[in-house]
């Protein structure tokens, strides 16, 4: 069978909220159950089982020992989908035997308990001890199981402390369960989590860093809806950016801030890209908004810090000591990176991604209830690709029109007789700032314009042409490479100028690094006008 459960962290000292919870008076159809819950899991020193997706565990309930296998499925905004075998064995060591009954005619899972010498091999690996509260609730039309596991993960004398909520689907829709969480979080302060115990116990074992995730490839069926096709980008996105959460909040690697910002990024480009057919509530893309700046914020002054600032490095020289600067800098990008961590942690990202995940649900519910040629949803994804890349890939050809006038006209600002009075001079002054601010504006809207084609191409590209789309990725790729090094000069010259109140502090360093890095920006103007030429020469993939 397939269980379907959302799994939410709460903090232990709110506990004593969650069981006063106005919810679960309105709701629970019996009284809270308790119970002490003790398990084994169980894998080979190759780790057999977790290679393939696996994870077996011997459970003790109330003197009674119970078998599970869980194993596939998919994790989405907290939601587990997994497929479960569980059963009755007679003491605390697992039976293949009995679980291959279990099993039946699945030919994948059969496989893997075949593999030669398994039950040789198996060994326990870590343990779980919990005190589950439990209660039934009969919410939105659907009977969720609410549990509490307070408790530990234990491995050789370590210890992992576990205080969760799991929502367990046992009829109706898993819409339910996000309303059920949002619920909950009017009152009470909870993360959605991705991980489960296994996970976190093999994590035990492993002691792998925490480390960035790149979004992972997508597939869509040739004959895949609109619809479908909605749902497996957004789910996509959401996994790209909750892959890099727990790096961001208890890690210092700054790819993984750099992976989420990407992947929130695609995320709204993907909500933009389907706001005609599937409009987002204004709350959530306020919500998306927020956690863009948030992270924004970090990873401006990590760039600076880390990449940007080192070009003024290399050209320094004995008269100026950059050191201060950089290490006023460095402080700067910890402080919201912090701020960062913080915000992944709130209720507000809570509310967001619990959020995100209900509107998918009741899509995929309309999409059920009303198939219709009249509802753009259910109209093929091809068609949806084809047209919308279009004009994606017009727009980017004005953007880049627009840019090139834009640094023309920048490069001859200012230009003409030499001014005769300081009146004239400080015209001048102004219109050249002027014309760099237009500049600046147009080749931000080239950039952005390709990064809306770059991820629009990326979510449609199985139906896509594969040579075509790998040279126009490459060719976008390389655009973006160029704006991207001119924008972070831009960025650097706002940054540096909100540390002019540390001025007397940085010394030298801030006039000479603010002085180089706009020279530079300058320096490579001409890179900017092959840029915004080469687009002209961008062809657009066409379906396969």
């Amino acid at each position: 069978m397939m269980e379907v459960e959302l799994k939410l962290l709460l903090d232990p000292a709110d506990n004593g909220k969650l069981v006063r919870h106005p919810l679960l008076a309105a709701h629970a159809r019996a009284r809270q159950r308790k119970a002490r819950l003790t398990a084994r899991y169980f894998d080979t020193p190759g780790l057999h089982l977790l290679r393939h997706g696996a994870g077996l565990r011997v459970r003790q309930v109330e003197g009674q020992w119970i078998q599970t296998m869980k194993a596939g499925g998919s994790v989405q905004g907290g939601l587990h989908a997994r497929l479960e075998w569980e059963g009755p064995v007679p003491d605390e060591l697992p039976r293949l035997g009995k679980l291959r009954k279990l099993i039946g005619d699945d030919a994948h899972w059969l496989a893997v308990l075949d593999a030669p010498g398994l039950r040789q091999q198996l060994a326990p690996l870590f343990s779980v001890e919990v005190e589950r509260s439990t209660w039934e609730l009969d919410y939105d039309g659907s009977i969720i199981e609410l549990v509490l596991d307070e408790g530990h993960i234990s491995r050789q004398g370590r210890h992992l402390p576990i205080n969760e909520i799991e929502l367990e689907l046992k009829a109706g829709h898993p819409a339910s369960l996000f309303a059920c969480a949002l619920g909950l979080l009017d009152s009470l302060p909870l993360q959605v989590s991705n991980v489960n115990k296994a996970e976190r116990g093999y994590a035990l074992c492993l002691e792998r860093p925490l480390a960035a995730v790149k979004a992972a490839p997508l597939t869509l069926a040739r004959d895949a809806t609109t619809g479908q096709a909605l749902q497996a980008v957004l789910a996509n996105c959401l996994r790209h950016m909750q892959d890099n959460e727990a790096a961001v909040i208890h890690g210092h690697d700054s790819e993984s801030l750099h992976q989420l910002r990407v992947g929130t990024r695609r995320l709204r480009s993907a909500l933009r890209l389907f706001d005609a057919c599937a409009p987002c509530p204004a709350a959530l893309l306020a919500d998306l908004a927020w956690l863009g700046q948030q992270l924004g914020a970090a990873r401006d002054w990590d760039v600076l810090a880390t990449a940007t600032l080192p070009r003024a490095q290399d050209a320094q020289d004995d008269t100026v000591d950059l050191a201060p600067l950089r290490d006023h800098l460095i402080h700067a990008a910890h402080t919201r990176r912090r701020a960062a961590a913080h915000a992944l942690q709130s209720p507000r990202y809570a509310r967001l991604m619990l959020g995100l995940n209900l509107w998918l649900q009741q899509l995929q519910l309309a999409a059920i209830s009303a198939p219709s040629k009249h509802n753009p949803l259910a109209r093929p994804a091809a068609t949806f690709a084809r047209r919308t890349l279009g004009q994606l890939h017009r727009k980017l050809l004005r953007r880049a029109a627009t840019a090139r006038k834009a640094l023309s006209a920048g490069a001859g600002a200012g230009a003409g007789a030499p001014a005769t009075s300081g009146v004239a001079s400080a015209a001048n002054e102004l219109a050249g700032d002027s014309a760099r601010d237009a500049t600046a504006r147009a080749v931000h809207r080239l950039r952005i314009a390709g990064k809306r084609c770059r991820y629009g191409v990326e979510f449609f590209a199985s139906l896509l042409r594969p040579g075509a789309t790998r040279r126009y990725l490459d060719h976008l790729s390389a655009m973006q490479d160029e704006l991207g090094r001119d924008n972070d000069l831009v960025v650097a010259e706002r940054l540096l100028r909100q540390c002019q109140h540390d001025a007397a502090a940085l010394g030298a360093a801030l006039p000479f690094a603010r002085g180089y890095l706009h020279a530079l920006r300058v320096q490579d103007a001409s890179a900017l006008h092959a840029a915004c030429d080469a687009v002209r020469s961008y062809a657009l993939p066409k379906l396969a």
